[in-house]
């Protein structure tokens, strides 16, 4: 990206018909506002962006799942189960 060229927000509204002749011919700019660097504009459509597939990581980590894993999550649930008769008896004090 050596031959990016650096342009100013104000530049760039003086000049927006040039800028896009250039981009349309190919050249790309850095895109500066007080100094620092805001964006580029360039002629390439940004590579999209992958979305995470969670139903099938999540199926992969229950496949993943060893006798640990599952005694690890039976703990989690009893005192799930503990914690919400905690909160019961509480409720039934008041």
């Amino acid at each position: 990206m050596s031959d990016m060229k650096t342009l100013t927000t104000r530049d760039l509204n003086r000049k927006t018909a040039s800028v896009l002749d250039a981009v349309e011919s190919g050249e790309t700019f850095e895109l500066r506002r007080s100094g620092r660097v805001v964006g580029y504009i360039t002629r390439t459509p940004p590579n999209p962006q992958r979305r995470p597939d969670w139903k099938n990581h999540f199926d992969w980590l229950r496949r993943q799942a060893t006798k640990t894993d599952v005694e690890i999550l039976a703990e989690f649930a009893e005192e799930r189960q503990r914690q919400a008769a905690r909160e019961r008896e509480l409720a039934n004090m008041k």
